[in-house]
């Protein structure tokens, strides 16, 4: 296996792939490339080309927004299976060039969405998905850190490199998780703010979710935040007769629990069963092995977080960042 990008990401993603074997890693800083080969035998490369010259089987890329689609075409004309970090690129041109390069290298490829196989995430969605509690009604969710200092320097506040603020980074998992529990709804409304960061991109994003002309149609709501000054990730999930409760994603977030409230014929207090899981957060190696399975043929059909989902949330957050950039009469600056 390959990693482009040996920054946080391109280091969590190296710890997940075991018992796979990391055999080439690149990046712009030589010294963090030399640093991530050492730990696990690896060669450090000079360039993505380099890399693929060591012919891996897969390539994780890691790497700023704008550079995600470029690099991740590389990596299939090159010959590897891809699994780039999300949002995978900036826009649906770039989730479209992945997609004709997919095609063409007859590659598969996976967007780096790893919430979905946080366990209580992925019980939940199970559950919800399964019909024991009805339809889906309405999903909800909180999602956000508070930065640190010097963050309104950093890359992702640099729209030429991110694409976008806070709806670019938290806010595509919660949009994929929207994806997976309820499909493709289109954009209701969606507020954003630079309220406490001096950047020219949003620090909170509220967006609503689903088909504003239907009456009992499904929908689902979240605010993403760089404002949340004790970290936080809450998604609710409300079905016609239960109701499921997911909070904490391991590490800063707190121990990740799942409630299951199942409601009575006679409604009531509904009987509540608390799942707390351990403390660690095994997302990364669960999403490798799923994509490892798709590369070895023992997945039919789409993996769990991909180009389909990563395109469909950037029509979300293009539609969005139009809409907030239409004049509005009456507003304050």
């Amino acid at each position: 296996m390959g990693i482009v990008g040996c920054g946080l990401m391109g280091n969590r993603r190296a710890a997940a792939i075991a018992p796979d074997r990391l055999v080439a890693c690149t990046d712009i800083d030589e010294g963090r490339a030399g640093q991530l080969a050492d730990e696990y035998g690896a060669k450090a490369c000079e360039s993505v080309e380099a890399l693929l010259d060591h012919k891996p089987d897969a390539v994780i890329v890691a790497v700023t927004h704008d550079r995600l689609a470029d690099i991740g075409a590389s990596v299939l004309a090159g010959g590897a299976h891809l699994l780039v970090e999300k949002p995978a690129g900036i826009g649906t041109g770039d989730i479209d060039r992945l997609r004709a390069a997919e095609e063409e290298s007859g590659r598969r490829v996976k967007v780096g969405f790893n919430h979905r196989f946080h366990p209580g995430t992925e019980r939940a969605i199970e559950l919800a998905r399964s019909g024991r509690f009805g339809d889906i009604m309405f999903a909800r969710g909180r999602y956000g850190h508070g930065g640190r200092i010097g963050y309104a320097q950093e890359w992702r506040m640099r729209p030429e490199l991110s694409g976008g603020g806070e709806l670019t980074d938290q806010g595509m998992h919660m949009l994929d998780l929207c994806h997976a529990l309820l499909g493709p709804l289109p954009l209701a409304s969606a507020l954003l703010r630079t309220q406490f960061w001096e950047t020219p991109v949003e620090d909170n994003a509220v967006v609503t979710l689903g088909d504003p002309g239907s009456r009992r149609g499904p929908w689902a709501t979240f605010h993403v935040s760089w404002t949340e000054w004790k970290n936080l990730f809450a998604l609710e999930i409300y079905c016609r007769t239960g109701k499921l409760r997911v909070e904490g994603l391991a590490g800063s977030y707190g121990p990740q629990r799942l409630w299951i409230y199942a409601m009575k014929p006679e409604l009531g207090p509904p009987e509540v069963e608390e799942i707390a899981y351990p403390p660690g957060d095994p997302s990364w190696e669960a999403e490798w092995s799923q994509f490892r399975d798709a590369i070895r043929g023992d997945v039919d059909g789409p993996m769990r977080g991909d180009l389909s989902s990563a395109r469909w949330a950037w029509e979300v957050v293009e539609e969005a960042y139009r809409r907030d950039r239409e004049p509005k009469s009456g507003s304050d600056p």
